[in-house]
């Protein structure tokens, strides 16, 4: 007789709205279930909007709360884990974000599959910083590989990052960040431009991302000033919520010091980010920091011209020219360059549309949960279960 298989996918958060990654959690769970396995799935604290558990509670799947560790090495943290992955006899810890500690806690409770998903990079990393004193040993990242016996990266930049600062190279493999590809293709983006005052004549720019300073909204702001002068039929749309608030407090002053009050509109947190994306005519990316880039393979699912950084796992996405176009990071003149490009060329817009939309079959979720299914059965055949 097979022997029953107790799954924890680990989140070290919880969902906001129903996110990619909302989706390609549920979407492993529903596979998970599907072949008889007991799946749990550990939030950081209950959602405001609790339905957004409701589909997983429906699959069969076990909410549990577990406040998210405070550092790298919460003793408090561990020993809570480890009651609980005892308790339930756990054959797999699926963690995805939040690491060090609960894969410690799986560690000692004997659980025999470990998996972390690695699903973004270090700026200082990207940036080529040298780090001081005990940073660099790595050891938080260091330590959850060693205890870990498959790290998935979200990208291949992520798994260079990984073996260049503390090796593995064995353990890791790479596993695309996945969108829900039609989701995005047949989008309408109806009643979009009235709710945020655009007109159809007007050329919507727009970045899905959050006030913070990693996500580069400043340098958008700025170079949408430069391009608003030679072309004031132009707005930027802002989608995000405020994760930094003296972030936010900069973004105003820039707008208000560039007299952008009536040009730039900011939507909040949304979950109508197709529809937005499918009523805008252009994407930017400008983060100073980026793993894979799930915002931009949405866009390009959309149906948007797309210009991104030069940093990170998104050349891995972007071939300069030939699907979209890679600005250097933090240079406000390259982006506005290449914007103003789009405006002006729209035969060009079209063809890195149509290019880019030939490349999306890697970024499925079916792709990512067949792949990630694989790693499972892989590891529990290794350990006899």
């Amino acid at each position: 007789m097979q022997k029953e298989i107790n799954i924890v996918h680990y989140w070290g958060g919880f969902p906001i709205i129903a996110t990619s990654k909302w989706l390609r959690t549920l979407a492993l769970i529903n596979k998970c279930a599907g072949n008889g396995w007991n799946n749990w799935l550990v939030l950081s604290k209950e959602p405001d909007d609790l339905s957004l558990v409701e589909p997983f509670v429906k699959a069969g799947c076990k909410i549990i709360y577990i406040p998210r560790s405070k550092g790298n090495f919460d003793f408090r943290g561990i020993y809570r884990n480890i009651i609980f992955l005892r308790k339930i006899k756990c054959d797999i810890f699926h963690c995805h974000n939040d690491h060090t500690s609960p894969i410690i806690a799986a560690l000692l409770s004997f659980v025999p599959v470990k998996i972390w998903s690695k699903l973004s990079m270090s700026s200082a990393y990207e940036k080529n910083e040298e780090l001081s004193g005990l940073g660099r040993l790595m050891a938080s990242t260091r330590i959850t590989c060693w205890c870990a016996d498959q790290i998935l990266a979200i990208s291949d930049a992520v798994k260079k990052e990984v073996c260049e600062q503390v090796g593995f190279e064995r353990k890791i493999d790479v596993v695309h960040a996945p969108v829900p590809i039609d989701k995005y293709i047949q989008a309408t983006g109806e009643g979009v431009r009235k709710e945020f005052g655009v007109k159809q004549t007007e050329f919507l720019i727009v970045a899905v991302g959050h006030f913070a300073e990693v996500k580069g909204w400043d340098i958008a702001v700025e170079a949408f000033a430069e391009v608003n002068k030679q072309n004031s039929n132009t707005k930027l749309l802002l989608v995000g919520k405020t994760t930094s608030k003296s972030f936010y407090n900069r973004i105003l002053m820039l707008i208000k010091n560039n007299s952008l009050e009536k040009n730039v509109v900011f939507a909040g947190n949304r979950s109508d980010i197709p529809d937005i994306l499918n009523a805008s005519d252009l994407f930017v990316f400008p983060s100073r920091s980026e793993g894979a880039g799930a915002a931009l393979i949405e866009a390009m699912a959309a149906g948007l011209p797309c210009i991104a950084t030069n940093t990170g796992g998104i050349p891995g996405i972007i071939e300069n020219g030939c699907n979209g176009f890679l600005f250097e990071r933090d240079n406000v003149v390259d982006l506005s360059d290449k914007i103003i490009k789009l405006i002006m060329e729209p035969e060009l817009k079209f063809q890195l549309i149509n290019s880019a939309k030939k490349g999306l079959e890697k970024f499925t979720i079916e792709a990512y949960v067949e792949n990630v299914f694989s790693h499972y059965q892989r590891l529990l055949k290794e350990n006899n279960l």
